[in-house]
């Protein structure tokens, strides 16, 4: 049987759809290919050096060249192949830019030294540098250097979606870890050598600061790996921005399968939404086509889900508001509990000799609380909220919801719906979360300072 030559040096090559030579009369592709192929396996970079029919006395090709070899194989093969090649290329590429313009870069870093006061003065103004980042990086040149809707959906899938009814710092938490998520090290070597890039360009056009700020940034984006820094906030929130206008695409559909505008929707109190949603709950029909849309979009409940969970968790923080006070219970409701939890901790601190009482550092601490407080809160709790009381308790959080609902207070009003959800779902009062965290608000609030630093 006839093979093909063992050389990669062919001028000629076999076409996958040609005769084989083997002389079977199939083609080449479904014949002696594959079996060629593991004979001639070698590394993609020979790989490519053969496909531009380079002989053994010639030279390697040059960096200029490979950016050219890695497209012709982008080009080639199957299609997942082609997929991995291309992905390889994208983070390839800005390396050998990067190497092949190194003493250009230096240059303009050199350059850049006599105006560091300048830069350094002007970092001290944190909102100018935020302002001039924002900017800068909402220029042309750096929209391959974005987050997609695709990359945020995936990174909030990982860490938690930001919910409205979060608080500022605990948004931003998800944020940041979701910015982290995405920037692993080699985005973040890709987008450091990138921003270099731009360098030269900058200092020849004597934009003194706005290449400060791109050395800065890299500085940062390579070296910084567990921080987030103005740079990757600002290509970040491009991906944002277009995630959200896609989830508000899919939730209008949705709604308009569910025969709801989006504009009625806001226009709507809080009264008239939670009328609408009982009334799709009532009818057979419409319940029935809501959860095929539930079981025909897994994401769209796993969201809902996550909010859910996300307000009821977070309902508590309701607690701390001043104009939520009217919730606490009232000096008469808990006078009597505070003897016994007087008489608790003291016994707690007699058996406990290594208890200073710091609810920082005490490890005693943490033991008080799940064996004294945390039993005596949920006597309170089936003690005080009889039924008729929990009933009171609901009126007066939708009274409180409806008003931070009117207020434009969105996020306030879901963080209430968490607690009613509690209240509604949770039949034993000695272990609802809403309201042993409501007792023992209400206990803090009057409890003498001494006691205060053990609850």
């Amino acid at each position: 049987m006839l093979s093909i030559p063992e050389s990669n040096n062919l001028k000629t090559r076999i076409g996958r759809n040609d005769p084989c030579p083997c002389g079977s009369g199939k083609k080449y592709k479904r014949c002696c290919l594959a079996q060629d192929e593991r004979r001639t396996a070698v590394s993609p970079a020979v790989s490519a050096v053969a496909e531009t029919s380079f002989d053994e006395a010639e030279r390697p090709p040059s960096i200029q060249q490979i950016p050219y070899l890695l497209q012709k194989l982008a080009s080639r093969g199957a299609k997942e192949e082609r997929a991995e090649f291309a992905r390889l290329q994208s983070q390839i590429l800005p390396i050998l830019s990067y190497m092949q313009r190194r003493p250009e870069i230096e240059s303009a870093r050199k350059a850049l030294e006599e105006h560091r006061p300048e830069f350094d003065a002007f970092v001290e103004d944190e909102e100018a540098y935020l302002n001039r980042a924002r900017v800068l990086f909402a220029e042309e040149r750096f929209v391959p250097l974005r987050f997609t809707a695709d990359d945020v959906r995936r990174a909030f899938d990982q860490v938690g979606q930001p919910q409205t009814s979060l608080g500022h710092d605990q948004a931003g938490k998800i944020l940041r870890a979701a910015i982290l998520h995405l920037a692993d090290e080699d985005r973040r070597n890709h987008l450091s050598m990138s921003l270099l890039l731009h360098l030269p360009n900058d200092v020849r056009a004597e934009r003194w600061l706005d290449a400060w700020m791109l050395q800065h940034c890299s500085y940062f984006t390579s070296d910084f790996p567990n921080e987030s820094n103005p740079f990757l906030f600002e290509m970040f929130s491009f991906g944002y921005t277009a995630w959200v206008e896609k989830q508000r695409g899919v939730d209008g559909a949705l709604l308009a399968e569910l025969g709801m505008d989006r504009k009625r929707l806001q226009s709507m109190n809080i009264e008239e939404v939670e009328a609408w949603l009982h009334e799709q709950q009532a009818d057979p029909a419409r319940k029935a086509r809501m959860e095929a849309l539930l079981l025909a979009n897994p994401q769209l409940r796993a969201q809902a889900s996550a909010s859910l969970d996300a307000m009821e968790r977070n309902s508590v923080t309701l607690l701390e508001r001043e104009d939520a006070s009217a919730l606490l219970l009232s000096p008469r409701d808990i006078e009597q509990w505070l003897p016994i939890l007087n008489e608790r901790c003291e016994s707690f601190a007699g058996r406990s000799p290594e208890f200073s009482g710091d609810p920082q550092h005490d490890e005693a601490t943490t033991r008080l609380f799940k064996e004294t407080i945390l039993p005596l809160l949920g006597e309170m709790a089936e003690h005080i909220f009889t039924p008729e009381r929990v009933r009171q308790l609901i009126a007066q959080l939708k009274t409180y919801r409806n008003e931070r609902f009117a207020a434009g207070e969105k996020g306030i009003a879901g963080l209430t719906l968490g607690a009613l959800t509690l209240l509604e779902r949770e039949d034993d009062r000695s272990k609802n979360y809403f309201l042993l965290s409501l007792c023992l608000k209400s206990l803090r609030k009057m409890s003498e300072p001494g006691i205060e630093a053990g609850i």
